[in-house]
């Protein structure tokens, strides 16, 4: 239960960024503390009001998988201590067993799991995708994920879904908020504030009044931090500032009905210790319409439609929040003089699906279509122009059948049309567009075990995923002799086993799961020279545990273990970017209003590597070593309506690389083949107060 904390724009003077905020923003800290500190006058104490504790989350050990889904893994975002710290969702990711994170800095890392990256792991924020602009994924989708503005995230391991896109072969991954309910109030208000090491400052306030009949959500939060020192006491560049508003408005003219429109914004920077640039600019629009029917007819249990409207601005350079070089590319790159670059992406989505239950049989059914186009050069005085579009048209069903002996199966299959055009003018094909259509689905049997209380399952799962644009854009030459990437890279072919056991009882909670898989034409970039992407045949394998045991009424143990392993067949070679086998142990506490985890993580060095090789964010340069940290944090619930949260990351100082991780860049003073370290030890603390 921990976490390491770890752009058309002005250039301003002495290397500062700024960037236009809402005045709701601008909370100083005194003025946040003060409101929250009004919020101790009047309510109970927490152990007067607030009873047993066993409904609290725990990060390292997901140990209550729903019984109608045991593939699923949900979190509570706001109940587990060790997320209050997290900059983007990627950090959040990090917590569960199986997921890592290239870093770039002290933000914005790269999401993988089982060593798997981009979109073979959809990651969607109420149902919809926000895609990023940089070619280099500087901007990924996790990037844009304020983890205070969801309550939950839930994970789908494998392809075992076909409800929320095709190609996801890792996983889906979906931040979801809670609707809002005023049936029994007509208001509800929170505000936060945190601090910590490395001029680490949250606040955030969000508030929603409402009745029966309709709500009006608005939330807007900050996020800010300096460059943090590693365990060495250098100083590592990493310091960003990110800032989001949304409001929403709600239509429910009765329990079964409910009408959401939404409106978002943001923006911030970010200094990169393992880049070239900075991205100085990180402009977030976004747009959506939610509809919802229940109960309309006596089989027709719901219809659910969503509108959905993204907009990534992005700039990046070399001067804004660094010193200019003639040295500074990643790894000793030249990269002379002052260069900026602004890109931005729209995507447009929409999705209908309808559910219908019957005694033994449930069914879901829908079509999703999704329109994105990018464009690159954009100026003061310019639009810019289109350099790649991509449409995407899709048909998925899902059905469960209800089995005797408390068994089930379910199973999935979803047809898409996919249509890329290269919209570049001066590339080999200029012009041209790429058709495909796709096959994904799956079959799973799940069975609740009658001599134990536990629920095991085994899927096979099959997902052919469409190249995105960063594997696809035509600046990328082809490994296979083709003109470019976007005429030589082939859509991947996954077709994976994955097996399971959750087991649970009052005092014990137990799950594993394990995957092997067959890729066919997964996509490899390849950075020896030119960069160049193409496809090889693969395997991969792996599996993750972790179990927790109340000790007795006040400690409870936990532990957790990840492994990935994987194969180029083609060069029996192993695939580059596979994060090493990796363990946490943890202690809690509770009583009462007191909730204390101390959490050790080891991981184990990485000789498994393919030198140049990787994705389109990162590639294997050397070994890595293993190493160990230890982290603790505390919960005081002083009221019902009032939490405060403290604790320290990287309790002992240690200095240490992951071995996913950016080769730092030379103006920092890092050689080619060397890793910038991660945060060295961090203190923080965060009060929350919710009425």
């Amino acid at each position: 239960m921990f976490e390491i904390i770890h752009c058309g724009s002005v250039r301003p003077q002495n290397n500062a960024r700024v960037i236009n905020k809402p005045i709701l923003i601008h909370l100083p800290l005194v003025s946040v503390l003060a409101l929250l500190g009004c919020s101790f006058t009047g309510f109970a104490h927490a152990e007067e009001v607030l009873g047993d504790n066993d409904n609290l989350s725990n990060a390292i050990v997901i140990t209550a998988p729903q019984l109608k889904s045991p593939v699923t893994t949900s979190i509570n975002l706001d109940e587990t201590p060790a997320l209050q710290s997290a900059s983007d969702g990627a950090s959040v990711l990090t917590q569960i067993p199986g997921f890592s994170a290239l870093g770039n800095g002290g933000t914005n890392a790269d999401p993988t799991f089982r060593g798997m990256f981009g979109s073979r792991l959809a990651i969607l924020t109420d149902g919809a995708q926000m895609l990023g602009a940089c070619p280099n994924r500087m901007d990924n989708p996790s990037s844009y994920i304020s983890p205070a503005s969801y309550d939950d995230v839930t994970i789908v391991k494998g392809p075992q879904t076909v409800l929320w896109g095709g190609g996801n072969s890792a996983a889906t991954v979906r931040f979801e908020r809670k609707r809002e309910d005023f049936t029994t109030r007509n208001s509800r208000f929170e505000a936060s504030a945190m601090v910590g090491t490395s001029g680490r400052f949250d606040r955030r306030l969000e508030g929603a009044i409402g009745n029966e009949k309709g709500y009006v959500r608005v939330e807007a939060n900050e996020s800010e931090a300096n460059d943090y020192k590693d365990g060495n006491g250098d100083v590592v560049a990493s310091a960003w500032d990110k800032w989001n508003t949304n409001i929403a408005v709600g239509w429910t003219p009765d329990e079964d009905t409910w009408l959401e429109a939404e409106l978002g914004r943001g923006d911030g920077y970010a200094k990169y210790a393992g880049r070239g640039m900075d991205g100085t600019k990180f402009l977030r629009e976004t747009a959506a319409l939610r509809f919802e029917k229940k109960n309309l007819s006596s089989n027709w249990s719901k219809v659910e439609a969503q509108l959905n409207y993204g907009y990534a601005d992005h700039v990046m350079d070399n001067y804004s929040l660094r010193p200019v070089s003639s040295m500074g590319g990643m790894g000793g790159m030249s990269m002379s003089g002052e260069m900026r670059s602004e890109l931005d992406r729209r995507t447009r989505s929409g999705r209908v699906a309808s559910t219908w239950d019957w005694d033994t049989v449930s069914l879901i059914a829908g079509v999703d279509a999704k329109h994105e186009v990018h464009r690159k050069g954009i100026t003061s005085n310019s639009d810019g122009e289109e350099d790649y579009s991509q449409q995407q048209t899709g048909v998925f069903s899902e059905v469960t059948w209800f089995l005797e002996d408390e068994r089930r199966v379910v199973t999935g299959l979803r047809l898409d049309h996919f249509r890329a055009t290269d919209e570049n003018d001066s590339t080999a094909t200029a012009g041209e567009t790429r058709r495909k259509n796709l096959t994904n689905g799956f079959v799973r049997m799940e069975k609740d075990l009658s001599s134990l209380p536990a629920t095991t399952y085994i899927g096979l799962g099959h997902a052919e995923r469409f190249p995105d644009y960063w594997e696809i854009k035509p600046s990328n030459s082809s490994l296979s002799g083709a003109l470019n990437a976007f005429d030589g890279v082939q859509p991947e072919k996954t077709t994976q086993i994955d097996i399971g056991l959750n087991y649970k009882t009052k005092g014990v909670s137990w799950w594993v799961s394990g995957y092997a898989g067959i890729i066919q034409d997964y996509i490899i970039f390849d950075y020896s020279g030119t960069t160049k992407v193409g496809n090889v045949d693969a395997y991969i394998a792996g599996a993750e545990t972790g179990v927790r045991y109340q000790l007795d009424d006040l400690w409870s143990a936990n532990a957790s273990l990840a492994y990935a392993w994987g194969e180029d067949s083609d060069n029996n070679d192993p695939l580059p970017q596979i994060s090493p086998l990796e363990s946490k142990l943890g202690l809690t506490y509770e009583q009462g209003a007191w909730t204390a985890n101390t959490v050790l993580r080891l991981v184990a060095s990485q000789n498994r590597i393919s030198e140049d090789r990787g994705n389109v964010v990162g590639y294997d340069f050397s070994k890595s070593a293993g190493f160990g940290t230890m982290d603790i944090n505390a919960e005081y619930r002083v009221t019902k309506n009032v939490t405060w949260r403290a604790g320290v990351d990287n309790l002992m100082d240690k200095a240490y690389t992951e071995h996913l991780n950016k080769a730092g860049n030379s103006v920092f003073g890092y050689a080619a083949d060397e890793s910038f370290y991660q945060p060295g030890r961090t203190i923080w603390t965060s009060l929350t107060a919710k009425f």
